[in-house]
């Protein structure tokens, strides 16, 4: 009696189809919420930041205007009420009006050294009451007259950038 293989009845190896891209998984699914919900949060942080910051851009080009007027009328006075004018409205935007409305003089020097870091304001006649009197000469604390606009230019440009309320 001639018997016949069992393993010779079964079918060949059928491979399963091939796994598609789509619909992915729903781990990829998942990670693909979270890159977004990422992405988003990022994006509202940047926004809000630069809308925060806004001001201290347009005080900057303000500020390039001040010493670019200063190429033309050359008052030292002018230059440092313009400047001081343009603190004075930074620091009311970015402090409580009550803190810094009132300031003037040694005072007002004295918060743009605390607030922006800068002890310079304490010693340099532009940011004080001197910055009034057309008869008291402007100078600054260190280096010659001939710098001193430049100075105040770099003094009110650095209280923008880093003054922190």
């Amino acid at each position: 009696m001639d018997m016949q293989n069992p393993l010779d009845q079964l079918r060949p190896n059928h491979l399963p189809d091939p796994v598609g891209l789509w619909p992915p998984a729903i781990g990829w699914w998942i990670l693909t919420i979270i890159v977004i919900a990422v992405l988003l949060l990022v994006t509202i942080y940047i926004w809000r930041r630069w809308q925060k910051n806004r001001y201290r851009s347009e005080a900057l080009h303000q500020a390039r205007q001040i010493k670019a007027d200063y190429q033309v009328h050359q008052s030292l006075h002018r230059l440092a009420n313009e400047s001081n004018e343009l603190l004075k409205r930074v620091a009311l935007h970015a402090f409580p009006r009550n803190k810094v409305a009132g300031l003037t003089g040694a005072s007002w020097s004295q918060f743009l050294a605390d607030t922006g870091g800068i002890p310079e304001f304490l010693s340099h006649s532009a940011f004080n009451n001197d910055r009034y009197n057309p008869e008291i000469p402007l100078t600054p604390s260190h280096g010659s007259p001939d710098e001193m606009p430049k100075t105040v230019y770099e003094l009110t440009r650095r209280w923008i950038k880093k003054h922190h309320a």
